[in-house]
């Protein structure tokens, strides 16, 4: 082989190696960790509580509608969701570009809003002995919800509103986050789960559930009546209904268990529901769609709205399910 050739062939070997490191490093900038995504969706639901608990500070604050609901109810939107919303998505974008985030509410004046650095908030997550994954940015969709119970916010129903965060791989709810801004308990406040790598410690220590052979479902209170009525058919006189808002608070009721069914039987918007799935599911807990028993995905082509009704419970989910789809009414769904 002449110099000259082997000349060439060395060049075509460094020119091969600037390439595959280029390639590998744009396939690396596409890469998160899910370890700083987790430690940076508390970071934004906290920042987002913050901004909600400003505006309810404030003498007085516009409250705006959406409408109507299904069930003829008023579904409002306030500064605070505004507020809320542009902390929230802005510092997971900033952060986390390219990353898919869908939030409940729209931008709306959000260059008044301070921007928090989320991207290096692993200390939130200090104490937890957490190991990492890497996901590709593409398979990731972040789900938010910058203030849950709204309408109860207006009415000073303060133990209801929350602020959520819901990171789903392929359409998987994996991460939740669920924060009461107004909540003053100690370690009552903030409540997460990664699956299969770690858990808040206040969702870790819940006390054991007891045996309970009441049916004990918690149920919103737009709808409690058509519940009431349609679960006295299926379980009988020996059923107790709570009716309650907020979804977040629902599900996290459910975990404590201080209910044993959260049960919605008409259209739920997933950003209502991807942290609380997420949490439940963690924790060893089921959800499903209530009419068909169908696992709910919630990737960033999937519809937004959940149409076929929603049953979460930690235990006995099979028993509930097949209750509800013998003994409901057929024209409730």
């Amino acid at each position: 082989m002449s110099v000259r050739t082997q000349k060439l062939l060395l060049c075509a070997l460094v020119l091969l190696g600037i390439l595959y490191l280029c390639t590998n490093r744009r396939a690396n900038d596409k890469d998160v960790s899910l370890k700083r995504l987790l430690a940076a969706a508390i970071r934004a639901a906290e920042i987002g509580g913050l901004e909600v608990v400003v505006v309810h500070d404030q003498i007085k604050f516009k409250i705006e509608s959406k409408g109507q609901t299904k069930e003829g109810v008023n579904d409002p939107v306030t500064a605070a969701d505004y507020r809320s919303h542009c902390a929230m998505y802005r510092s997971l974008t900033e952060a986390f570009p390219g990353i898919t985030v869908i939030s409940e509410e729209t931008s709306q004046d959000c260059d008044k809003i301070r921007v928090e650095d989320i991207k290096n908030s692993v200390k939130n997550l200090e104490g937890y002995d957490i190991s990492d994954d890497v996901v590709n940015v593409n398979d990731i969709t972040i789900w938010i919800d910058p203030l849950d119970a709204t309408k109860e916010f207006t009415e000073n129903l303060l133990q209801y509103v929350s602020t959520m965060v819901c990171i789903a791989v392929k359409g998987q709810p994996v991460i939740g986050v669920i924060y009461k801004p107004f909540e003053t308990k100690q370690n009552s406040s903030l409540f997460w789960t990664w699956s299969n790598h770690g858990v808040s410690r206040n969702l870790k220590n819940l006390p054991k559930v007891k045996d309970n052979k009441t049916p004990i479902l918690i149920v919103s209170l737009s709808h409690a009546g058509q519940v009431k009525n349609s679960s006295k058919a299926a379980f009988g006189d020996n059923v107790k209904i709570i009716s309650a808002a907020g979804a977040g608070y629902k599900f996290l009721e459910v975990a404590a268990g201080n209910a044993t069914a959260y049960v919605h039987t008409t259209a739920i918007k997933k950003w209502d529901i991807c942290a609380g799935t997420a949490i439940l599911s963690a924790l060893g807990g089921t959800v499903t769609q209530l009419y068909d028993q169908q696992p709910i995905y919630f990737g960033s082509n999937d519809d937004k709205v959940l149409t076929k009704g929603l049953l979460a419970t930690m235990s006995d989910h099979a028993w509930y399910s097949e209750k509800f789809l013998h003994d409901f009414p057929s024209d409730s769904h």
